[in-house]
């Protein structure tokens, strides 16, 4: 699998990329709803849309030809954890190996920041997910918050990451 050649990963800083992420978010919470047949609402997401984007430590869009097509957010869990969250891409956009880029983004970024470990959770289903999650060290833990659904909860620590990752 290769990037498309114009594919550019950045911080989501402008107020345009804000949204793009916003947008991006937007959809996955519709999949992932759809997909679950349940509705994450008790993850606090209408807070986290209403304070959008501060509740996040760094937000990450991917474009193709400049136009949005992936993202993910670096959420902070406590002081030397944060979560991975909302990491979606479209389906114009797959098969360029987003998710995975986007995560290492994500995870230098934490590492940078300071945090020790990065958490995430996933559904068991979502099967490339696992594996690009499997791929870079997320090892499963212990729920990690109270969810009512059967997720699977990884953890990668982020000290031992070597910078190149």
């Amino acid at each position: 699998m290769s990037l498309h050649p114009n594919v550019q990963i950045t911080l989501a800083n402008s107020p345009e990329d804000i949204q793009a992420v916003k947008s991006i978010f937007t959809e996955y919470l519709t999949f992932i709803e759809a997909y679950l047949g349940q509705s994450l609402s008790f993850q606090g997401t209408q807070t986290e849309f209403a304070d959008f984007p501060h509740t996040y430590d760094a937000l990450y869009l991917a474009k193709i030809d400049g136009k949005p097509v992936a993202a993910c957010g670096v959420k902070p869990f406590d002081t030397e954890v944060c979560e991975l969250k909302r990491l979606y891409c479209r389906p114009d956009g797959r098969g360029n190996g987003l998710g995975l880029k986007l995560t290492q983004k994500a995870m230098q970024f934490a590492k940078a920041f300071g945090y020790k470990d990065m958490y995430l959770d996933t559904d068991h289903g979502l099967y490339h997910a696992n594996t690009v999650y499997q791929a870079l060290g997320f090892q499963d833990i212990d729920k990690y918050y109270d969810s009512p659904m059967d997720s699977r909860f990884m953890s990668c620590n982020l000290t031992s990451l070597s910078n190149a990752q």
